[in-house]
């Protein structure tokens, strides 16, 4: 990908395909924060 789209090119994909992972797992991954392991649990039953 590097060698036919240049460096700017290649990095503009990674950077748009990180901001929308980041949004996705702010949006879809619970926070775990100060829970026990059958909190988190229960979270994803």
């Amino acid at each position: 990908m590097l060698a036919n789209a240049g460096n700017s090119v290649t990095f503009g994909i990674l950077a748009i395909s990180s901001g929308i992972m980041f949004f996705f797992t702010l949006q879809y991954v619970p926070e775990t924060k100060g829970k026990t392991l059958e909190e988190i649990e229960q979270l994803w039953d």
